[in-house]
């Protein structure tokens, strides 16, 4: 039974997400909205419905194992599995900008969820900081996007990548957006107390449910999107995608659900998998350097680096392995 909700809620996710994003994409194009903006606000907000869906369901039902496991588990998925694969399928251009500017404030929102892990929780006052981080970097990316070309500004490409095709009309838009929000938060109620009764279920602990099962269900609409973008060549999308996701994860959405839920930090986070997600943003960024793109080479050295972490982490536990159920 736990299987099935779980497996429901991962599915609507997947939907909703995507059917989020075209709606509020269709509405930009409807009131002319810049695709600066749409590439900024809407596609980047919304692209993370699920991660503030899914751990604002988990914090609000005093799960924090399952919320912030998720959060950080699905971004270290994306990081090493997610952009590995991405760059299987097609070399991925990272450009300099998408480094320095994103992979530093990647790096900024870690070192700020380490703060968190020090003094053992994330606070209302924790959550109102992450939220003006969040605003100043908007801010920095309007003002260093402005007036760039398409293939200087990874917001402006991911709007223009989004916008194609015919223009929607604006109802039929906001049905679609409405849509998707309802299964995008039906699914993440369904995936939550899927995976409460998954864990209960097999023995897992709900650290580790978070970590691997909620991550996976997360990253699934980034990973259609990053294979989508790669075989049509558009990499610098699904670079800046997934280095954005984990901005808006540790500011936006980890900020605004602090604000109404605030919440323990797990001690075997704390102890470790903020470390992890840390060294990992680390590591990645001269990867991204090397000739601004990430090879097939090194696709495939992170995606060997996502399968030790897996094994790492049901060992750890001392787990049974998941195909011996």
């Amino acid at each position: 039974m736990a299987h099935g909700v779980l497996i429901a809620g991962f599915l609507l996710l997947l939907i909703g997400s995507e059917l989020t994003v075209r709606g509020g994409v269709g509405l930009a194009r409807q009131f002319d909205v810049p695709p600066l903006i749409t590439g900024i606000v809407v596609v980047a907000v919304l692209t993370v419905a699920p991660e503030f869906f899914v751990t604002m369901r988990a914090a609000s039902l005093g799960h924090p194992d399952m919320a912030l496991g998720g959060l950080i588990g699905s971004n270290i998925l994306n990081l090493l599995f997610v952009m590995g694969l991405g760059a299987l399928v097609h070399p991925m251009a990272s450009p300099p900008k998408v480094v320095f500017r994103d992979g530093g404030v990647l790096l900024l929102a870690t070192a700020g969820l380490i703060g968190c892990a020090a003094v053992g929780a994330v606070s209302r006052a924790a959550g109102a900081l992450m939220l003006l981080a969040f605003a100043g970097y908007i801010l920095l990316v309007f003002v260093t996007d402005w007036r760039r070309a398409p293939e200087h500004s990874v917001p402006l490409a991911r709007a223009l990548f989004r916008s194609e095709g015919e223009m929607p009309s604006l109802t039929g838009s906001f049905v679609v957006l409405v849509l998707g929000l309802v299964l995008v938060v039906l699914g993440g109620h369904l995936s939550v107390v899927g995976a409460i009764n998954f864990a209960a279920e097999i023995g897992w602990s709900e650290t580790t449910v978070g970590l691997i099962v909620i991550a996976a269900g997360l990253s699934s609409p980034k990973l259609l999107l990053t294979l989508w973008a790669a075989v049509r060549g558009r990499t610098t999308v699904a670079v800046g995608q997934l280095v954005g996701a984990g901005i808006f994860s540790f500011s936006l959405v980890l900020g605004f659900i602090a604000l109404f839920w605030p919440m323990a930090f797990p001690a075997a986070l704390a102890s470790r998998e903020v470390y992890i997600l840390a060294a990992i943003a680390l590591v990645l960024m001269p990867l991204l350097a090397m000739r601004w793109r990430l090879s097939r080479p090194r696709g495939i050295l992170l995606i060997l680096a996502y399968g030790c972490y897996l094994v790492f982490v049901l060992w750890r536990q001392g787990l049974p392995l998941p195909w011996s159920f």
